[in-house]
């Protein structure tokens, strides 16, 4: 997840305009190039979700039981799965789980909050947000390289963090942080 430009940056922003890409699966909203000035973002804590027509992307810390990460390796480095709303998407948990399989090829647990990030890309009386969740990794699929990901990772924590190239690593440490201690937290699950 890139947060210093999270909706141009992020790994879906490349499947909207990729040539032969399937139109029903492109971002439900057109974010490149929708504006010159810089973003700001806002973290606003794990809740409440904001109406999902208003949500542009989201992204998972999607953590073993062991409590290693399972990252995507992107063009861009490693970073954790996510990526914009597709169009015909009715829920966060649709585009959080499709994210884990296209990138991680990963079936999660759960879905926990993390973090909700309001921006402002499209002007103030237009705002935006990122969700991130965390969910414990229920299954890992064998290995399909995709236009989304050239792999995965599974690392410990600090050595994702050591690893990460993201424009903003105190966020990312930040989301990673906490998605552990909700996970931590969190009362088991059957």
């Amino acid at each position: 997840m890139d947060a210093e430009n999270p909706h141009t940056d992020h790994p879906a922003a490349a499947h909207a305009g990729h040539p032969g890409t399937d139109p029903a699966r492109a971002d439900r909203r057109q974010v490149r190039g929708a504006g010159e000035r810089p973003s700001t973002l806002t973290c606003l804590g794990p809740s409440p979700d904001p109406p999902f027509e208003q949500v542009t992307s989201a992204s998972v810390v999607a953590v073993t039981d062991d409590g290693q990460l399972v990252v995507a390796e992107l063009a861009r480095g490693l970073d954790i799965p996510g990526g914009h709303v597709q169009r015909g998407e009715s829920s966060l948990e649709q585009t959080l789980r499709r994210e884990a399989w296209e990138e991680i090829r990963a079936r999660l647990g759960p879905l926990r909050p993390v973090e909700v990030i309001e921006s402002d890309h499209f002007g103030p009386d237009d705002l935006t947000y990122m969700v991130i969740r965390t969910a414990r990794v229920r299954d890992l699929a064998t290995w399909e390289s995709t236009h989304e990901s050239a792999g995965r990772r599974i690392l410990a924590p600090e050595d994702f963090l050591a690893r990460y190239r993201g424009d903003d690593p105190a966020l990312m440490r930040h989301l990673v942080t906490t998605a552990l201690a909700v996970l931590r937290d969190a009362a088991p699950t059957a």
